[in-house]
């Protein structure tokens, strides 16, 4: 959580006064004006509320707007279904598998590899 405070790309996520989450943009490539998002909404009464989707809408329009990238990238869980839902609810498109690359519990799971655009986030803004 420290890591978080000291990123100029961090922000904590507030509902109703409390706070309940973060998200980041982080693995900057500025060449490529790139970034990758990450998200954590740690009430689990607060999911399927929209508030991923609003939150990834409002760091999309920071990323392309204001930070001028390109590219926002993310991996999530396949299992996450949900997230995914959510992700592409805000414009990412599944880009890829990365097969068992992740151990949790004693069980491999995969990675969905998800990206957006800049000109597809502007096409959605109209």
């Amino acid at each position: 959580m420290r890591s978080l405070v000291k990123s100029p790309y961090a922000w904590a996520i507030e509902y109703e006064s409390q706070f309940i989450g973060v998200v980041r943009l982080h693995s900057f490539n500025e060449h490529d004006q790139r970034a990758r998002y990450a998200v954590g909404i740690f009430d689990l009464t607060l999911l399927d509320k929209g508030l991923g989707t609003e939150v990834a809408e409002l760091v999309l329009a920071y990323a392309f707007n204001v930070l001028n990238l390109h590219r926002i990238d993310l991996r999530v869980l396949a299992y996450n279904k949900r997230a995914i839902r959510s992700y592409e609810k805000s414009g990412f498109r599944q880009e890829g598998i990365e097969r068992e690359s992740a151990l949790i519990d004693g069980q491999w799971h995969s990675d969905v590899i998800m990206g957006i655009l800049v000109g597809e986030w502007r096409s959605r803004q109209l």
